[in-house]
């Protein structure tokens, strides 16, 4: 049977009611819960939720029990979030329900987008050409920031053995939307905002220097171009071919075409060191996305490491879907489950036939779907992923 799961924060599975929320998937087709397993910090508005409908979670905390002796000897050290303790154990309690025939369980661990670490570890955050920090990203190249992922990720593998495991963010984050009230008055072309999100810290140095690459040449480089533009007047294309032509906008730049090369060993190795803890019952996923190339996700590098991708084709057309889903399982390869990832927002979801036309062209190529997200949509509009479902 295909796996067709709903994302889902534990707050609103409290709210709504285990039973009801259950329910409520099941209702809609689904037969799989994508639990948040770790997270950031965030302001949702939450229509299905009946009690809070706004609400702010804790900063880069983890929603299951901790095992303190699993984390002696960890520089960065995973927090248990307060509502563990106080509304209970929701992984556990979805995991005793699958174990006596319920929903499958799939837990959604955000690895390296984290506030509350990023401030408390200022050593392993990503920093720019400049060396300013960017306190919401570790940065994989951290031997420090790889062990607290792996950690996490073991922990609950082993633990609560769920289906799967959905890593989110094991790659260098870019510039925007990581932080709080973000501002930007200069007017960041495509470029600059990349180029702003390069990680130039010491353990990209230390790594890429390892391995051949100029890095101080590159990082010279990125700081003049940026340079360049916090002068200006108005804001200037200087590689107009980005993002269409993707890496290759930089060929002319020797150092930073080397640098930008290198940046997926970065991620690949953080994903073979987290695979290497969990048990082949569980299946390993990267969450992955158009455009993810920017940030070293190489699917194709990746895949002797995974059991599977989890695409997110919230903005593509219905038309693109089938096409990025193919292209996608040619990069994963044989053998390993591709699932299809929506939104059931508006206004980037049109309606019921809108979702049901995106549906039906990811079945082509996909082996799953998940649908995003219980507290975030209205109830009544989980029909429109029962109706999708029914059709497709």
């Amino acid at each position: 049977m295909q796996r067709a799961s709903v994302w889902a924060y534990p707050w609103d599975l409290h709210d709504i009611g285990l039973d009801t929320a259950l329910d409520r998937i099941s209702q809609a087709g689904g037969n799989c819960v994508s639990l948040a397993t770790s997270y950031h910090a965030g302001r949702f508005l939450q229509p299905g939720n009946p009690r809070r409908k706004v609400f702010f979670p804790q900063d880069g905390t983890v929603y299951y029990r901790l095992d303190p002796t699993r984390w002696k000897g960890q520089k960065i050290q995973a927090l248990q979030a307060d509502v563990v303790a106080t509304e209970g154990d929701y992984l556990a309690a979805l995991v005793d329900r699958r174990n006596a025939g319920g929903l499958g369980v799939s837990c959604w661990t955000v690895c390296l987008h984290n506030t509350r670490l990023g401030m408390a570890h200022p050593d392993h955050v990503m920093r720019t050409a400049h060396g300013d920090p960017h306190f919401y990203a570790l940065c994989p190249s951290s031997p420090v920031a790889r062990d607290y992922v792996a950690t996490l990720v073991r922990e609950v593998a082993e633990v609560y053995a769920p289906d799967r495991i959905e890593l989110e963010t094991p790659e260098f984050m870019g510039f925007s939307h990581g932080f709080h009230h973000e501002k930007d008055g200069l007017g960041l072309t495509p470029e600059e905002d990349f180029l702003l999100g390069l990680c130039f810290c010491a353990h990209c140095r230390q790594a890429a220097t390892s391995a051949g690459v100029p890095f101080e040449e590159a990082r010279m480089r990125v700081a003049e171009l940026l340079d360049t533009a916090f002068v200006r007047t108005r804001p200037q294309r200087s590689f107009p071919d980005f993002p269409a032509a993707g890496l290759a906008a930089f060929d002319g730049e020797p150092a930073l075409a080397a640098f930008l090369r290198w940046r997926p060993q970065a991620v690949s190795g953080l994903v073979a060191q987290v695979a290497a803890g969990v048990p082949r019952a569980t299946e390993l996923a990267v969450i992955d996305y158009d455009g993810s190339w920017a940030g070293g996700l190489d699917i194709a590098a990746l895949a002797p490491h995974l059991g599977g991708v989890l695409y997110c084709a919230y903005f593509a057309p219905p038309a693109r879907i089938s096409e990025l889903l193919a292209l996608e399982k040619a990069a994963l390869g044989p053998g390993k489950r591709l699932t299809a990832g929506f939104q059931l927002f508006h206004p980037n979801l049109s309606d019921a036939e809108d979702l049901a036309a995106r549906v039906a062209a990811a079945k082509t190529c996909a082996d799953g779907l998940n649908f995003y997200n219980l507290g975030l949509v209205p109830p009544a509009r989980l029909s429109w992923m029962r109706d999708a479902l029914r059709s497709a």
